[in-house]
């Protein structure tokens, strides 16, 4: 009994010992990180070398900026893009319009600048000093004036001349005009050394000046025509409004030449005549020659076949 006693007392006691005294399993050595084997004797793996501290750059090293390469693609783009937009307005603007102020299918500059030239059309008149009456074959002066209307006084006074009547005319006047003076009856020169579409300044006056010689007798009209142009960018001219004075003249001659009208006259007639004689001469002589060929043929055709008569004292045949 003492004996068991014993023995069940020192069981904790063995059971506690026996946690207490199992050993530990040793480590397994890791190849790859604790150490190598080598010819069957373990080596320890290096440390791996230590990363180079980050230190301060020097103090004479410049940093150089360089731009990103991505931000030229996008500035090209929109550059392209520019270039296109200016070139379809360009395209655009050569297009023909509707334009008013010209009434005619322009492009849209021309259009913008000819609605711009005609606001600045300014109320105006021109005067005009056709004489009352001509004489065939005698050379006349005739000046036109042009210019504001509130400046008409001055305009009158420039071609007001004794003996001639003044034509007058309200129209419009601005910086580019035309004036051009015809006449079927007339021999018609523009003076001086400027064309009859002239570019006028800021007063808007000019004047034109032609010499006229009349070439037939009898009640003859001229035609004045005046014009306000628009002037495009290719110098071409566009007519906005037209003014026409049509002024008929009494176109005279002199006794003399009267008596040379008289003379001429005759002797176109008897040019006439002696033309109609000769013309008849020549025509009788033709019809003479015919009636004679026509004779001669008539005679020919009585003797032919016709027997010839036996002579009266010719004797008989025995």
């Amino acid at each position: 009994m003492a004996m068991r006693r014993r023995v069940i007392l020192l069981l904790p006691l063995l059971f506690a010992c026996g946690h207490c005294a199992a050993p530990e399993p040793a480590p397994q050595p890791n190849p790859s990180t604790d150490s190598a084997t080598i010819g069957g004797d373990p080596v320890s793996a290096p440390d791996p070398a230590p990363l180079p501290a980050a230190t301060d750059a020097p103090e004479n090293t410049v940093a150089t900026e360089h731009p990103p390469l991505a931000s030229a693609r996008p500035q090209a783009s929109v550059e392209a893009a520019r270039a296109s937009r200016r070139a379809a307005g360009r395209v655009q603007s050569d297009e023909p319009v509707p334009c008013d102020a010209v009434d005619d299918d322009v492009s849209a500059a021309d259009c913008r600048e000819f609605t711009r030239q005609k606001a600045r059309l300014r109320p105006g008149i021109l005067a005009f000093d056709p004489p009352a009456k001509m004489t065939v074959g005698v050379t006349y002066d005739l000046t036109l004036s042009i210019g504001k209307a509130t400046d008409a006084e001055e305009i009158r006074a420039v071609v007001r001349r004794e003996g001639r009547r003044l034509e007058e005319r309200t129209l419009q006047v601005g910086a580019f005009m035309t004036a051009t003076l015809t006449g079927n009856a007339f021999e018609i020169a523009l003076q001086g050394t400027e064309g009859p579409s002239r570019s006028l300044g800021a007063d808007r006056r000019d004047i034109w000046q032609w010499q006229v010689k009349p070439l037939r007798a009898g009640t003859q009209r001229l035609l004045l025509t005046v014009s306000a142009d628009a002037m495009g960018a290719d110098g071409k001219r566009r007519r906005f409004s037209l003014a026409n004075r049509p002024v008929d003249i009494l176109v005279e001659v002199t006794a003399s030449q009267r008596r040379e009208d008289r003379t001429r006259a005759i002797e176109d007639s008897l040019g006439r005549g002696a033309r109609v004689m000769s013309a008849l001469e020549k025509w009788m002589i033709g019809l003479a020659a015919l009636l004679a060929a026509v004779g001669g043929a008539w005679l020919a055709l009585r003797k032919f076949g016709k027997p010839k008569e036996v002579a009266a004292d010719k004797p008989p045949n025995p």
